[in-house]
């Protein structure tokens, strides 16, 4: 911790500091334009100019030369030295106040506006703009060079689908790029030309192809970036900003909606260390404009004839209670059953999973359709979660993190970011999948093993566990069958499954030795839990005996689709489970049972018809969405629902830490929170239910619910310090007098539930061999189709957002070179995929040979034009299309 003296202040700071970094918690002011907290610092800007040094040293002693007072004597340095780029020592002497130093600021920003338009009454990043806020505070009150002598250059250049660059604006500080190629890890875009025509351009097609091109808007310290959609719509300082939460996926970003006039403008990250930190993948910042879109549901409606006709609340609701009295009677609960979507909140599910339990007397509910259909792990999520207080932004040095069957890139976009930045920090991670993806890049292990054979890839990890005595039993009761049942070697095991034998015992040896392990496993490996049941009895005996669990950095974290896929699990809203992951004895129907047996069917924020072709309305059928979507057009009721944007509640992300959403805008004509729509249709049928707000439904939740104990919504919204989005996305050290010109509110970082190994320190668990599968979903010679996932596709939410549909990309089949030379297919040819299976079902794509997969597999993304709806471990027939 040296000792650092900073315009006559002293502070200790840890090693390693950077001089603006030091002077923060002094109140000292450096002002930065090129430094960003969040990248290494390359001193471009020299707007950060500072007097620096260090202790004079008595040549003989080692020890510093003291003055008459008896305080060291100061060796200045004969040049000013950027504070972004130095670090300190012991002793070392700061100035950042001198004449030298002022005038040196003053001229770094009188370069900087000779050619600068003066666009600020135009500019959307007029009053949040640090050239703006530094020109007043440090610049000089009039330029010494003409008008006519400024440099022009063009002011809207699409830089991309999303994002305009205006050349005239950029001070050329690199951040964007250097966010691109240091955080993103997609080196899209770079300079050009050179002198004052040094510009920023994209090498890429198309163009600034990234999955978090936004971010770079935030970080920009100028105008120079700017978003397509809310350009010229809005100046910052007149927008309420409100704090909420991603609902895209099941990360969880935290957001905040910048609203004016009850419309959307732009979302923006808000800053969380523990979840997104400061970033937002492109799909949360852009696809919001489904709140606003004119397909809205605004009405209920009631089915008269073949149509669907506007009704009053009042008139659909005693249709609903008329309908579903008879229906109770005759057939009873067996027939009624509820789908859920994962997408709304907790108080939305908790309620609609007590209207079937205590109202209508039914089990029959899930959640699981769409891409949450492959949802599998909960008993290990229950068990062994990744430790409360775990950070994967914080994690390095000693943390081994093995990632199975995951695209976090496409599918969780910023915990892949906070992964590669994990690695980079010295976490040993380790990647393995049936196909190679963007995590790869950053992996200091990567393995491609066959698809079928993940429990063989297991297998082999636990017998080299086995062999190595490397197992810990503290706390594991082992089956006595357990060794016997692991009968092969390493080496036959990763045969089988297509790797490294000598590979799959260095990771084996990396992850039970190391201080701390995680494990992350997305959609491919859920499905592959679900076709193989010794799959899972595989990854609780890894977890087991590695202890990997229990504690903070340890444990598992399952990658569900998502924003409220965990919430669905915690809500109870499956057949088999209540609220707080308590099995039940009497399972109701499986969402794919519902769609055969059920009669009665209630669906809420759900599209089983577009999920499924074969769907049908079972005989009564009530639905409430935002959309007349593709199962409302079936349904007899429809019930306009409001948006995430219109009401408030909670969320519960991928690694169990429930956030509060705040309501930031009127609801739309009629629609009405899903919550209250249920407890509505509850006292129709004669439940003496009183929820007056969400936090009443939430403080129910508390008390029912073992895991959310005192998680109110006062909790979840405590202030906890104030801050303004500006400061929290730009990474700027400006006066926070001058920027905090949004609505300032409080921390709102969420509370993570804690598991069974965390709150019952002496429990035990089970560890059991279970034999796979004889075939191991295994079909020699017919290639595999693994479905893909792409960031923007063709979701009920995406398509009301015109903004990206430029974004969307066409439907391809990726093809492993040495398949495609044996199959006589070139890369662009059009290509023919025939399915096994009845009805047979024939895809036509264009290829694209590359190395991504392994031979024997092709890739399709699923839900682009054409690709609706492909099924999980298909086996097809490849051909050429003549």
């Amino acid at each position: 911790m040296p000792n650092v003296t900073i315009d006559g202040q002293t502070i200790q700071v840890p090693a390693g500091t950077l001089v603006v970094e030091a002077a923060k918690p002094l109140g000292v002011h450096i002002p930065v334009f090129c430094y960003h907290p969040k990248m290494q610092p390359v001193g471009m800007c020299r707007m950060c100019l500072v007097e620096v040094g260090t202790p004079r040293m008595d040549p003989a002693t080692k020890q510093p030369v003291l003055d008459e007072n008896g305080a060291p004597m100061i060796n200045w340095m004969p040049k000013l030295q950027a504070g972004c780029a130095t670090i300190v020592s012991e002793g070392m002497a700061i100035r950042t106040t001198t004449p030298t130093v002022v005038d040196a600021r003053r001229s770094v920003i009188e370069f900087l506006l000779t050619s600068h338009p003066l666009d600020c009454p135009i500019c959307d990043k007029g009053g949040e703009c640090p050239l703006q806020d530094h020109t007043l505070h440090y610049g000089p009150g009039k330029s010494r060079f003409y008008v006519e002598s400024k440099f022009h250059n063009e002011k809207s250049v699409p830089l991309s689908p999303l994002i305009m660059l205006d050349r005239e604006r950029c001070i050329q500080c690199a951040r964007c790029i250097r966010f691109q190629d240091e955080i993103a890890g997609e080196p899209v875009l770079g300079f050009a030309d050179r002198g004052r025509g040094l510009e920023i351009t994209t090498f890429d097609d198309p163009p600034f192809n990234s999955n978090f091109s936004g971010n770079t808007i935030d970080i920009c310290p100028v105008g120079a970036l700017t978003s397509r959609d809310f350009r010229f719509t809005a100046r910052v300082f007149e927008l309420n900003d409100h704090a909420s939460v991603c609902q895209h996926c099941s990360v969880g970003c935290n957001i905040n909606i910048g609203e004016r006039d009850n419309t959307i403008k732009r979302i923006t990250p808000r800053e969380n260390e523990a979840v997104n930190e400061i970033w937002l993948c492109d799909k949360g910042r852009f696809v919001h404009h489904f709140a606003h879109a004119e397909e809205r549901l605004t009405t209920p409606m009631i089915r008269a004839d073949t149509d669907l006709k506007p009704v009053s609340w009042y008139e659909a609701l005693t249709f609903i209670a008329n309908r579903l009295r008879p229906a109770l009677s005759e057939g009873g609960a067996k027939t009624i059953a509820g789908l859920a979507g994962d997408r709304v909140s907790n108080e939305d599910l908790y309620l609609f999973q007590k209207l079937f339990r205590e109202v209508l007397g039914s089990n029959n509910l899930d959640h699981r359709i769409g891409w949450s259909q492959w949802n599998a792990g909960q008993e290990l999520v229950k068990n062994f979660g990744a430790g409360v207080g775990t950070n994967l932004g914080e994690l390095g040095k000693g943390t081994t993190i093995l990632v199975l069957g995951a695209d976090p890139q496409n599918e969780q976009p910023v915990i892949r970011l906070r992964l590669a930045k994990a690695a980079k920090q010295g976490a040993n991670l380790m990647v393995a999948n049936g196909r190679v993806t963007k995590l790869n890049d950053s992996a200091k292990q990567s393995f491609v093993y066959k698809y079928g054979e993940e429990a063989s890839f297991l297998f082999g990890i636990l017998r080299a566990f086995l062999d190595g005595q490397l197992e810990k039993s503290e706390r594991a009761n082992v089956d006595a069958n357990f060794a016997l049942g692991l009968n092969l070697s390493v080496a036959d095991y990763a045969e089988r499954a297509g790797v490294n034998a000598d590979a799959l015992q260095q990771l084996a040896a990396n992850f039970a030795l190391s201080e701390n392990g995680i494990i992350l496993f997305g959609r491919e490996f859920m499905f592959a839990m679900q076709n193989e049941p010794a799959l899972e009895a595989a990854l609780n005996a890894l977890v087991v005996l590695s202890g990997h669990f229990g504690n903070k950095n340890n444990g598992v974290i399952a990658l569900y689709p998502h924003n409220n896929s965990m919430g669905a699990f915690d809500m109870g809203i499956l057949p088999n489970g209540s609220a707080g992951r308590n099995a039940l004895q009497d399972a109701g129907m499986s969402a794919k049972d519902m769609l055969t047996k059920a009669k009665v069917l209630y669906v809420m924020a759900a599209d089983p018809a577009r999920d499924d072709p074969k769907f049908r309305n079972p005989g009564f059928m009530i639905v409430q969405d935002l959309f007349l979507t593709e199962t409302a057009q079936k349904a007899d009721v429809v019930l306009p629902a409001a948006s995430w944007a219109e009401r408030d509640g909670t969320f519960t992300n991928t690694e169990r830490r429930v956030q509060y959403f705040q309501r930031s805008l009127e609801p739309m004509q009629n629609a009405r929170a899903d919550w209250e729509i249920v407890q509505t249709i509850a006292k129709q049928l004669g439940a003496q239910w009183n929820y007056p707000s969400a936090s009443d439904v939430m403080n129910e939740i508390t008390r029912d619910v073992p895991q959310y104990a005192k998680m109110s919504h006062e909790r979840l919204r405590v202030t906890a310090r104030r801050r303004s989005s500006v400061q929290t996305v730009g990474g700027d050290s400006a006066e926070p007098v001058q920027i905090a010109l949004g609505e300032l509110f409080g921390d709102m970082s969420g509370v993570q539930w804690a598991t069974v190994s965390e709150t019952n320190a002496d429990a035990k668990f089970e560890v059991k061999f279970i034999a796979p599968k004889a075939d191991g979903n295994v079909a020699a010679n017919v290639p595999y189709m693994a479905v893909t996932r792409s960031l923007l596709d063709r979701g009920s939410a995406i398509q009301f957002s015109q903004i990206v549909q430029p974004r969307v990309p066409n439907a391809n089949v990726e093809i492993n070179s040495h398949d495609a030379e044996e199959w006589n297919i070139a890369d662009g040819e059009r290509v023919k995929i025939t399915f096994e299976m009845k009805p047979p079902r024939v895809l036509e794509l264009n290829a694209q040979v590359d190395g991504t997969v392994p031979q024997g597999t092709i890739a399709v993304a699923n839900n682009l034009q054409g690709t609706e709806n492909l099924p999980m471990g298909a086996r097809v027939k490849v051909t050429k299309n003549v």
